[in-house]
C-alpha cells in the first residue's frame, strides 16, 4: 500500500504540494531561507547534523573488552556475542551460563565500577544471554529530526501509530500505538524530559495527521506552560485546558462522544472507527486527551472520582471509537494514581523516578529499573500490557526548533 513521507498528506481534491525546495543551502544560510523549506526538508536538513561517533566506537571497543577481563577474572565465563553502542552505554551481550548470571554479575556491579571504571546501569536476561550496560562518559544527544527523518506514514487515513523513541537494543524505532492498549501512563521526575516526550507525541500527531483526521485536547494544571508552542495548531481542540472543572467536562464529554459514535457504528453494521471512516460521507477523527501532571488535581476527591469514572467508563471501548488518553506526572504515587485507572493505562512509557517503588508502580511489574535511568529522555517503556520493559531513548528538540517545525506545520496545513 502506497506511503508517503508524514507532513505531506493532501486533503482530498487540494491542489499538489509546491516542489520541495532543495534541503542543502550553503553555509551562509539563514534562518530566514530555512523558513521557506517544508517540514519534511527542515527535518532533513537539520538531521544532517549528526556528530562523527569515530571516538565512540573505539570507546566501545576498549569498553567490551575490559568488561569481559573483568568477568573472567572473578571466575565467570565471557562469551561476548555483540556489542551495540547506544546513545547512553555500551550495550554488551554475553553467552549465558551457569557461570554468568545475572545475579553474579549484580553482585560484583562495586567492584566493576571502582576497580575496573565500568558503570553499569543495568544487568539483565534474554533468552540465552546476559545483557551487560555500561554507562557512556558522556551521552549522545539524540536529534529528533535524525529519528523522524526515515519516518513514513499513510496519508489516506488517520495515523495512530507515534514514533516516539529510539530502542537500545537495536537502535530500532519504538512506537506507541494504541492496539491492543488504548490509553497510556507517562512518569517521570524533574529532568527526566517527560515534558519533551508529551511534546514529541503532540508534534508526532500533528505532523502525521490533517486536523480532520486527528484531534487534541490539551490538559496542564501548570497553565499549559511548556505546550505554549503548540497553541497554534489547528489539530487543537479549544484552547489548553488549566481548570478542573473544564476537564472533568470536557472527560464526560468524552464518554459521550464515544456513545454517540457506537451508535453510528451500529447504524453502518461495522465495529470500530477504520471500517466507519472507510465508507463515510464525513468520516470521525480520532481523539487524543493528553492530561499532564494529572496527580495535582486527583488530591480532589470531587476530580479523582470524576476521572476515575469517566476512565473506567471509556475503557477498552475507546479503542474502537477512535478515543486514546494519555495521562502524564511526576509521581503517580498509590494516593493519587487508584488501581481501576492503573487497569486501564496498559502503556506505561516511564523515565527516571525518585525510588524503586515509584518505579514499580508506574511500570506495573517490579525490577524494572527505572530509578536507575539517567534522565533526559532515557526510557523504560511497557507497551500493549507486556510484561517486559524496552529500554530507549526519546530523541530531543530544543524550544527553537519546535516553535519553527510547527510554525511550518502550520503553513504547510494552511
Amino acid at each position: 500500500e502506497p506511503v508517503t513521507p508524514f507532513g505531506s498528506g493532501q486533503a482530498s481534491g487540494a491542489p499538489a504540494p509546491p516542489p520541495v525546495p532543495d534541503p542543502t543551502p550553503g553555509p551562509d544560510a539563514t534562518e530566514g531561507s530555512q523558513s521557506s523549506l517544508s517540514f519534511r526538508a527542515l527535518l532533513e536538513l537539520w538531521a544532517q547534523d549528526r556528530p562523527s561517533q569515530e571516538s565512540d566506537t573505539l570507546w566501545l571497543d576498549d569498553t567490551a573488552q575490559r568488561c569481559r577481563a573483568a568477568l573472567l577474572r572473578y571466575g565467570m565465563s565471557a562469551r561476548l556475542e555483540q556489542q551495540v553502542l547506544t546513545p547512553n552505554a555500551a550495550l554488551l551481550r554475553f553467552r549465558g551460563s551457569d557461570d554468568l548470571t545475572v545475579a553474579k554479575v549484580e553482585n560484583k556491579r562495586e567492584e566493576l565500577e571502582s576497580t575496573h571504571g565500568l558503570e553499569l546501569i543495568g544487568v539483565r536476561a534474554e533468552p540465552g544471554f546476559v545483557v551487560v550496560s555500561i554507562k557512556r562518559p558522556h551521552r549522545m544527544t539524540l536529534g529528533l529530526p535524525e529519528v523522524w527523518a526515515g519516518w513514513e506514514t499513510r496519508n489516506d487515513a488517520a495515523n495512530a501509530r507515534l514514533l516516539i523513541a529510539v530502542k537500545e537494543d537495536d537502535g530500532s524505532p519504538l512506537f506507541l500505538e494504541p492496539q491492543p492498549a488504548p490509553h497510556t501512563l507517562v512518569a517521570g521526575s524533574t529532568g527526566s524530559g517527560k515534558s519533551i516526550l508529551i511534546q514529541n507525541i503532540i508534534l508526532g500527531i500533528a505532523a502525521t495527521n490533517r486536523p480532520d483526521q486527528s484531534r487534541i485536547i490539551l490538559i496542564d494544571p501548570k497553565a499549559g506552560v511548556d505546550y505554549f508552542a503548540f497553541e497554534t495548531l489547528p489539530h487543537l481542540d479549544g484552547p489548553i485546558i488549566d481548570r478542573e472543572d473544564e476537564a472533568l467536562t470536557r472527560l464526560d464529554a468524552l464518554v459521550v462522544e464515544m456513545q454517540r459514535r457506537y451508535s453510528l457504528f451500529k447504524e453502518a453494521r461495522v465495529s470500530n472507527i477504520a471500517a466507519y471512516n472507510k465508507a463515510a460521507s464525513e468520516p470521525l477523527p480520532l481523539i487524543w486527551l493528553i492530561h499532564d501532571e494529572f496527580a495535582d488535581w486527583m488530591q480532589l476527591d470531587s476530580y479523582r472520582a470524576g476521572v476515575e469514572a469517566a476512565v473506567n467508563r471509556l475503557g477498552v471501548k475507546a479503542r474502537a471509537a477512535g478515543i486514546y488518553l494519555i495521562f502524564a506526572a511526576q509521581r503517580p504515587d498509590a494516593s493519587v494514581f487508584p488501581m481501576q485507572l492503573r487497569s486501564n493505562l496498559g502503556n506505561r512509557l516511564i523515565l527516571r523516578v525518585d525510588s524503586a517503588g515509584t518505579s514499580d508502580l508506574s511500570l506495573g511489574i517490579k525490577g524494572g529499573g527505572a530509578e536507575r535511568l539517567l534522565g533526559k529522555g532515557h526510557l523504560a517503556a511497557i507497551i500493549g500490557g507486556g510484561t517486559t520493559p524496552i529500554y530507549a531513548q526519546v530523541p530531543f528538540i530544543d524550544t527553537d526548533r519546535l516553535e519553527q517545525l510547527v510554525a511550518v506545520l502550520v503553513r504547510d496545513l494552511g
